[in-house]
């Protein structure tokens, strides 16, 4: 186990964030093997002190979960599962659940970004509503290169703590996988576990601790602004991303075939079917 006090470093591609209280405490666990950093990180959090802050990770996690309770398959010693708890400090301010989601997965997305800066096979990485992280390569096909697991604590009605949870795909081979890639492919020598996880763990915990959101979500939020095929409900037709609401879902223009124009509200993604996206 090692200990970090203070601020982290600090990434010349950050924006200038504030802080809304001191740096917290940070603990960094590193495991050879675990059956999941979301449980692992879930129960510290049971006992955690007022402003401490853990970030657990793994290259060999055997049992990762992803959102609605979907498994989360990662190649062992390729691949990064990453986690970190975060247990509000005594009389923080108040803060919006889902400012803070978009600020933290914005801050994913930077990480990542920013580790494929320098690869001309990669036009952009974006966010995929509501948790995955994907890159768009030389030839425009999108694919999904990591997940994202947020979960809010209570006390109460006191939100108190947070557990974020990512899966990278790093170094796997993902050749059967038509949708997924890893950042390994775009990079032209293979990229470290640690150092993944450091640039992670960088990015999150500035993000968690500053006090003004980052505004990149919405500029990298897939299909925004654009009209394209989507399926909702089983019922096909062409919608356009707007924005995610303050509720967390995502707001559409949307045409069904052979119907009207309407705003629709998406708030469960096993609702909206992205046709467009794979092909």
């Amino acid at each position: 186990m090692m200990r970090w006090y203070g601020d982290a470093a600090e990434s010349e591609n950050m924006p200038t964030l504030r802080r809304t209280f001191h740096p917290m405490q940070r603990t960094r666990i590193h495991l050879e093997q675990t059956e999941s950093t979301n449980d692992i990180a879930s129960q510290w959090l049971k006992t955690a002190s007022p402003s401490e802050v853990l970030t657990v990770w793994t290259s060999n996690q055997t049992k990762g979960r992803g959102q609605r309770g979907k498994a989360w398959d990662q190649s062992p010693g390729l691949d990064l599962a990453w986690t970190a708890a975060v247990k509000w400090p005594a009389g923080a301010p108040q803060r919006d659940p889902v400012v803070l989601n978009k600020a933290v997965t914005a801050s994913i997305r930077r990480a990542i970004s920013s580790l494929l800066c320098d690869s001309p096979r990669v036009r952009t990485v974006g966010i995929k509503w509501p948790n995955d992280i994907v890159i768009q390569n030389e030839t425009g096909h999108w694919l999904k290169c990591a997940g994202i697991l947020i979960e809010n604590t209570w006390r109460g009605t006191a939100w108190d703590g947070l557990l974020v949870g990512v899966g990278v795909n790093v170094n796997s081979t993902q050749q059967e996988e038509p949708r997924r890639c890893a950042l390994g492919e775009f990079t032209a020598t293979p990229l470290t576990i640690a150092n993944v996880e450091a640039h992670l763990a960088r990015h999150v915990l500035d993000a968690i601790e500053a006090q003004d959101a980052p505004s990149d979500y919405d500029a990298h939020l897939v299909g925004r602004g654009q009209t394209e095929q989507f399926s909702f409900e089983g019922q096909s037709g062409a919608g356009t991303v707007k924005a995610v609401n303050a509720d967390g879902a995502l707001e559409m223009e949307w045409t069904p075939e052979g119907g009207r124009p309407r705003v629709l509200t998406v708030d469960r993604s096993d609702a909206l079917t992205w046709d467009w996206l794979w092909k």
